[in-house]
């Protein structure tokens, strides 16, 4: 019985290109043997995909169908990430590129698998800023015990003087090939030589302070740009700033975890901060301008006649520094009118009268 190629990817005849990559790629992962799949249904997919990511093959198989004898090709696909799989008769091979499905399953291409392993560790740390760094900024240093170029060789290994010779392991190429065979064919890995980590070089004297690894472990002092308006639980990335894996390598990254103390005043709604105000039944029946303390320093805040406690009184570009990078938000000052807990005598004659007037 013929193949419906479209029904094994689970796609429409009018399907476009990126659909059918799309669906071979979910159906990739899901299936492929490596990763506890389905070994026949793999190679349907395979199958599948070879036809109908070519547009020549797709064509003439929208016309015949499977009978054009494009479905089952033999011979043998390249992969670039130092993959190669020969297939036989039966296999799920072709003239078709695996290169970007392939990416995720077999880590991409040559350049970026080597490169993938030889950078360095990433780095995470926690620090904890106070209320105000968070809303205006700051800059901070940290010093780290990590993996770094080795001060005395400046990373090549080699002891001063000394010359480079080609590496013995890997024929000075950088990497090594192995080849494994499995039922659904040969496969050809290559990987970074683990002697010179990629170089193809090897010192003829290894350096006395890293032994010719290029790399040592000390104390590293980094300067941290905590930029305005950070959050509680924004995490920053330094790219570079982490450990090295080679002296050949790239590093890895450096993240910082931040967390904001609280603040006994101030505290962050959005992009405004809110604090709470006391001030006295005199001044909210008669209003006036008082002193209060922000982020910024001490401004002169005016209080309308008649304030009410509760009343939310609002200072443009008082707040915190916008996400955006642009702009402030407000201070928001909520008013609490504080009452007399024992009223004097003069006081009682006074709210009696206000009382005879409605108030």
């Amino acid at each position: 019985m013929a193949k419906d190629y479209y029904k094994s990817l689970g796609i429409a005849r009018n399907a476009t290109k990126d659909e059918i990559k799309k669906a071979y790629r979910e159906l990739a992962h899901k299936y492929h043997p490596d990763k506890g799949g389905n070994a026949e249904q793999f190679k349907e997919i395979n199958e599948a995909y070879s036809v109908l990511s070519n547009d020549e093959k797709r064509a003439q198989y929208d016309q015949f169908g499977q009978t054009f004898e494009g479905g089952s090709p033999q011979g043998g696909s390249q992969w670039p990430g130092g993959f190669r799989m020969d297939f036989g008769a039966d296999g799920a091979g072709g003239d078709f590129d695996f290169s970007e499905v392939f990416e995720d399953l077999f880590g991409g291409g040559q350049n970026r698998t080597r490169s993938r392993e030889r950078k360095g560790k990433d780095i995470r740390i926690d620090i904890e800023i106070p209320f105000e760094e968070a809303i205006l900024g700051v800059k901070k240093e940290v010093e780290l015990f990590k993996l770094v170029r080795c001060a005395r060789c400046s990373g090549s290994g080699a002891e001063k003087g000394s010359k480079m010779n080609p590496c013995a392991t890997c024929d000075g190429k950088g990497n090594i090939q192995k080849t494994q065979r499995t039922f659904l064919g040969s496969f050809t890995q290559v990987s970074t030589c683990p002697e010179c980590a990629g170089s193809g070089k090897r010192p003829e004297v290894s350096c006395t302070q890293c032994r010719g690894k290029g790399i040592e472990q000390r104390n590293e002092k980094i300067e941290l740009l905590i930029p305005k308006g950070i959050r509680d639980g924004e995490i920053l990335k330094m790219t570079g700033s982490g450990e090295m894996s080679t002296a050949a390598g790239t590093p890895g990254d450096l993240y910082i975890h931040i967390h904001v103390a609280p603040h006994k005043t101030f505290r962050r709604q959005g992009d405004d901060i809110v604090m709470q105000l006391p001030i006295k039944l005199s001044q909210a029946i008669v209003g006036g301008s008082i002193n209060i303390a922000t982020i910024d320093g001490m401004i002169k805040l005016k209080v309308p006649e008649g304030t009410q406690s509760g009343d939310i009184l609002s200072v443009r570009g008082k707040g915190a520094y916008a996400s955006s990078g642009y702009g402030r938000g407000n201070l928001l000052i909520e008013i609490k009118v504080e009452l007399p807990k024992k009223a004097s005598r003069k006081m009682k004659e006074i709210a009696d009268n206000l009382a005879k007037e409605g108030f």
